[in-house]
């Protein structure tokens, strides 16, 4: 990948990070907006189910989906250290027969991925400078729920990341974080055939769940 943003990115999920975060994994469990994204997909019939992760992380979703009955994951992520960690994962827990992990930045490569019934995207869209791309396509591949969890937004949410975005050019960082408008994500994935049927909280997160309805 040559994209700037996405070489900034791997700088910060780096190899360093991977492991920290399958340490406190497997000491712990799914973090708790994991687990509330979990929990409401476990409110549904997931047994033979595809799923995409984009910007799967480590892959902590797809191990756990995949022992909710789900019968495939392809797991996609613009970094190499989280790709390589997951794809540890899924064979230590003998799943890497029912994944497929894609290095590469979502919107780059989504004409190449196939519909699957669960799209996940959890803390991705902060990720993303354009946002309307990324849910235009991925809300596409998805044929029966979409889950995200995001940041707020808000005047605090904003005057935080202005200071996110200092740190990134003093570090000489190209990469940036973004906060997005909460009623605009939410309208789109409306409007691309979804309604929600889970809300929750856990600040700064929000966590969504959509049903495709049309």
């Amino acid at each position: 990948m040559t994209c700037a943003h996405c070489i900034g990115a791997e700088t910060i999920f780096d190899e360093k990070e991977a492991r920290k975060n399958l340490k406190r994994y497997k000491k712990k469990g799914p973090n708790k907006t994991t687990r509330l994204l979990l929990n409401a997909l476990g409110q549904e019939e997931l047994a033979g189910l595809s799923l995409l992760d984009i910007g799967g992380g480590i892959g902590v979703i797809q191990i756990e989906l995949l022992k909710k009955g789900v019968s495939q994951a392809t797991d996609v992520d613009a970094s190499k250290a989280y790709i390589n960690t997951a794809r540890q994962l899924v064979k230590e827990e003998s799943f890497d027969n029912k994944a497929r992990h894609i290095y590469a930045d979502f919107v780059d490569c989504y004409s190449d991925i196939g519909k699957h019934d669960i799209v996940t995207l959890e803390k991705v869209v902060c990720c993303y400078p354009e946002v309307k791309d990324l849910i235009n396509h991925s809300t596409a591949k998805a044929g029966k729920y979409y889950g995200l969890v995001y940041p707020l937004d808000g005047a605090v949410a904003r005057a935080v990341n202005k200071l996110a975005h200092l740190y990134f050019k003093i570090t000489r960082n190209p990469f940036r974080t973004q906060i997005h408008s909460e009623k605009m994500m939410d309208e789109l994935i409306r409007q691309n055939g979804f309604e929600r049927v889970h809300y929750s909280k856990s600040f700064p997160w929000r966590v969504a769940l959509y049903k495709r309805v049309a």
